[in-house]
């Protein structure tokens, strides 16, 4: 085999393999940004349910101290009437 036809094979397998792997490492990001954004979605949902229940309790616990007031209240108006 001549020096030229190693020197050409060497560089016909080296242009296969730098596209192959550019390729596969195109491929890997790809796949790593669509888990990356799956999380995302998954964590975004996971605190907006954490959020909607935090709410939910609050609005519960001052509609109770609301019920509680008003009862004090009336209460105070009845003693203030004696």
């Amino acid at each position: 085999m001549m020096p030229e036809d190693f020197f050409s094979k060497n560089m016909e397998m080296w242009d296969r393999f730098t596209s192959t792997y550019m390729e596969n490492m195109f491929k890997m990001v790809d796949k790593t940004i669509g888990q990356s954004k799956a999380f995302q979605d998954r964590v975004n949902q996971a605190a907006a349910e954490a959020v909607s229940a935090q709410l939910d309790a609050s609005l519960q616990a001052l509609k109770t101290l609301q019920e509680q007031v008003e009862a004090l209240s009336a209460k105070v108006d009845q003693l203030v009437k004696k």
